[in-house]
């Protein structure tokens, strides 16, 4: 393979793992907004957002949204 075949099979895994170190950040961030204080000094995750996180989300619901306008 040529140095440029190989630059961009290289950009893709590039971007590739900033899309998960991305989504990681994000996801870690909501966790951490959507948590409510459990009364002994620590935090908990909030009901409503638990919910939606395993249950709604392990159902698809809103994974494929139409975004074209």
């Amino acid at each position: 393979m040529d140095a440029t075949g190989a630059g961009i099979s290289g950009a893709v895994a590039a971007g590739a793992i900033k899309d998960v170190t991305g989504a990681s950040v994000i996801s870690k961030t909501l966790d951490k907004l959507n948590s409510v204080p459990d009364g002994t000094g620590g935090m908990k995750p909030d009901a409503g957002y638990e919910f939606q996180k395993t249950v709604l989300n392990a159902a698809g619901i809103g994974n494929k949204l139409d975004s074209v306008v």
